[in-house]
Protein backbone atom coordinates (compact mmCIF):
# COMPACT_ATOMS: atom_id res chain seq x y z
CA UNK A 1 0.00 0.00 0.00
CA UNK A 2 1.52 3.19 -0.69
CA UNK A 3 1.51 6.70 1.63
CA UNK A 4 1.64 8.35 -1.54
CA UNK A 5 -1.49 7.06 -2.83
CA UNK A 6 -3.56 7.59 -0.02
CA UNK A 7 -2.01 10.72 0.98
CA UNK A 8 -3.15 12.14 -2.25
CA UNK A 9 -6.41 10.37 -1.84
CA UNK A 10 -7.10 12.24 1.29
CA UNK A 11 -5.77 15.34 0.10
CA UNK A 12 -8.18 16.02 -2.89
CA UNK A 13 -11.21 15.11 -0.55
CA UNK A 14 -9.50 17.88 2.48
CA UNK A 15 -9.45 20.60 0.30
CA UNK A 16 -7.69 24.18 1.72
CA UNK A 17 -7.69 26.52 4.65
CA UNK A 18 -10.84 26.94 6.34
CA UNK A 19 -12.12 28.30 9.54
CA UNK A 20 -15.87 27.76 10.14
CA UNK A 21 -17.20 29.11 13.40
CA UNK A 22 -19.61 25.93 13.20
CA UNK A 23 -16.64 23.32 12.36
CA UNK A 24 -15.89 22.05 15.59
CA UNK A 25 -12.61 20.99 14.20
CA UNK A 26 -11.86 24.72 13.90
CA UNK A 27 -9.05 26.42 12.03
CA UNK A 28 -8.23 23.69 9.40
CA UNK A 29 -5.48 23.07 6.47
CA UNK A 30 -5.18 20.03 3.58
CA UNK A 31 -7.21 17.94 6.73
CA UNK A 32 -4.78 19.15 9.73
CA UNK A 33 -6.14 21.04 12.67
CA UNK A 34 -4.19 24.18 14.27
CA UNK A 35 -4.57 22.41 17.18
CA UNK A 36 -2.66 19.00 15.67
CA UNK A 37 -0.25 21.21 14.21
CA UNK A 38 0.50 23.77 17.01
CA UNK A 39 0.92 20.07 18.66
CA UNK A 40 3.34 19.02 15.59
CA UNK A 41 5.14 22.02 15.95
CA UNK A 42 6.04 22.11 19.43
CA UNK A 43 7.58 18.61 19.62
CA UNK A 44 9.76 19.79 16.78
CA UNK A 45 10.47 22.74 18.74
CA UNK A 46 9.49 25.39 16.13
CA UNK A 47 7.81 28.16 16.86
CA UNK A 48 4.05 28.52 16.69
CA UNK A 49 2.27 29.83 13.55
CA UNK A 50 -1.36 29.54 11.91
CA UNK A 51 -1.99 25.97 10.07
CA UNK A 52 -2.91 28.53 6.98
CA UNK A 53 0.98 28.63 6.15
CA UNK A 54 1.56 24.27 6.65
CA UNK A 55 3.75 23.31 4.48
CA UNK A 56 3.43 20.07 2.41
CA UNK A 57 6.55 18.51 3.67
CA UNK A 58 4.54 19.37 7.09
CA UNK A 59 1.70 18.16 5.69
CA UNK A 60 3.29 14.77 5.01
CA UNK A 61 5.39 14.56 7.54
CA UNK A 62 2.00 14.64 10.38
CA UNK A 63 -0.16 12.06 8.26
CA UNK A 64 2.42 9.41 7.98
CA UNK A 65 3.54 9.57 11.76
CA UNK A 66 0.14 10.79 13.29
CA UNK A 67 -2.13 8.82 11.44
CA UNK A 68 -0.66 6.48 8.49
CA UNK A 69 1.77 4.39 10.76
CA UNK A 70 -0.29 4.42 13.98
CA UNK A 71 -3.39 3.66 12.29
CA UNK A 72 -1.42 0.30 10.58
CA UNK A 73 -2.41 1.19 6.70
CA UNK A 74 0.24 -0.46 5.33
CA UNK A 75 -0.39 -3.67 6.53
CA UNK A 76 -3.62 -3.03 4.41
CA UNK A 77 -4.63 -4.33 0.93
CA UNK A 78 -4.72 -0.93 -1.33
CA UNK A 79 -8.43 -0.17 -1.43
CA UNK A 80 -8.58 -0.88 2.19
CA UNK A 81 -5.67 1.01 3.08
CA UNK A 82 -6.79 3.87 1.21
CA UNK A 83 -10.43 3.82 3.03
CA UNK A 84 -8.98 2.87 6.39
CA UNK A 85 -6.42 5.98 6.14
CA UNK A 86 -9.17 8.66 5.59
CA UNK A 87 -11.04 7.33 8.38
CA UNK A 88 -7.68 8.03 10.47
CA UNK A 89 -7.49 11.42 9.15
CA UNK A 90 -11.14 12.31 9.04
CA UNK A 91 -12.55 10.66 12.40
CA UNK A 92 -8.85 9.69 14.28
CA UNK A 93 -6.70 6.96 14.89
CA UNK A 94 -8.43 4.32 17.56
CA UNK A 95 -12.08 5.02 16.03
CA UNK A 96 -10.51 4.57 12.13
CA UNK A 97 -9.45 1.53 13.64
CA UNK A 98 -12.90 0.40 15.49
CA UNK A 99 -14.48 0.62 12.23
CA UNK A 100 -12.36 -1.61 10.69
CA UNK A 101 -12.77 -4.21 13.95
CA UNK A 102 -16.85 -3.86 13.05
CA UNK A 103 -16.56 -4.30 9.41
CA UNK A 104 -14.26 -7.46 9.81
CA UNK A 105 -16.01 -9.10 12.92
CA UNK A 106 -13.51 -8.59 15.58
CA UNK A 107 -14.22 -6.81 18.66
CA UNK A 108 -13.70 -3.00 18.86
CA UNK A 109 -10.88 -2.40 20.95
CA UNK A 110 -9.27 0.11 18.79
CA UNK A 111 -5.68 -1.89 18.84
CA UNK A 112 -4.87 -3.93 15.57
CA UNK A 113 -4.16 -7.01 16.99
CA UNK A 114 -3.93 -11.10 15.95
CA UNK A 115 -7.83 -11.47 15.74
CA UNK A 116 -8.56 -8.09 13.46
CA UNK A 117 -5.49 -9.35 11.21
CA UNK A 118 -7.00 -12.84 11.49
CA UNK A 119 -10.32 -11.90 10.53
CA UNK A 120 -9.21 -9.88 8.13
CA UNK A 121 -7.40 -12.39 5.99
CA UNK A 122 -10.72 -14.29 6.06
CA UNK A 123 -12.75 -11.49 5.05
CA UNK A 124 -13.78 -10.30 1.34
CA UNK A 125 -12.02 -6.88 1.04
CA UNK A 126 -15.04 -5.61 -0.91
CA UNK A 127 -17.35 -6.20 1.59
CA UNK A 128 -14.87 -5.25 4.20
CA UNK A 129 -15.09 -1.79 2.82
CA UNK A 130 -18.87 -1.42 2.07
CA UNK A 131 -19.19 -2.41 5.71
CA UNK A 132 -16.65 -0.61 7.02
CA UNK A 133 -18.06 2.62 5.12
CA UNK A 134 -21.30 2.47 6.22
CA UNK A 135 -20.16 2.27 9.25
CA UNK A 136 -18.77 5.50 9.12
CA UNK A 137 -22.43 6.96 7.14
CA UNK A 138 -23.67 5.83 10.43
CA UNK A 139 -21.31 7.72 12.53
CA UNK A 140 -22.28 10.46 10.63
CA UNK A 141 -25.64 10.16 11.17
CA UNK A 142 -25.11 9.74 14.60
CA UNK A 143 -23.50 13.26 15.05
CA UNK A 144 -26.26 14.97 13.50
CA UNK A 145 -29.04 13.53 15.59
CA UNK A 146 -27.06 14.29 18.87
CA UNK A 147 -25.95 18.09 17.71
CA UNK A 148 -28.77 19.18 15.02
CA UNK A 149 -26.29 22.08 14.34
CA UNK A 150 -23.77 19.92 12.34
CA UNK A 151 -26.56 18.67 9.90
CA UNK A 152 -24.94 21.39 7.67
CA UNK A 153 -22.03 18.83 6.82
CA UNK A 154 -23.62 15.93 6.65
CA UNK A 155 -24.11 16.64 2.44
CA UNK A 156 -20.33 17.07 2.21
CA UNK A 157 -19.46 13.60 5.06
CA UNK A 158 -21.98 11.62 2.33
CA UNK A 159 -20.16 12.77 -0.83
CA UNK A 160 -16.99 11.89 0.34
CA UNK A 161 -18.04 8.48 1.10
CA UNK A 162 -19.85 8.17 -1.95
CA UNK A 163 -16.48 9.54 -3.33
CA UNK A 164 -14.08 6.53 -1.87
CA UNK A 165 -16.74 3.87 -2.53
CA UNK A 166 -16.49 5.55 -6.71
CA UNK A 167 -12.57 5.36 -5.65
CA UNK A 168 -12.29 2.36 -4.30
CA UNK A 169 -14.87 -0.06 -5.45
Amino acid sequence: MSFERALHTVLVREGGYVNDKADRGGATNKGITQKVYDAWRRSHALPIRSVADIEDAEVAAIYLTQYWNPAQCGKLPEALGIVHFDAAVNHGVRRAIKFLQLAVGASDDGVIGKETMRLLAANDEEATINAYLDRRLDFYEDIVEKDPTQVRFISGWKNRIRSLRNEVG
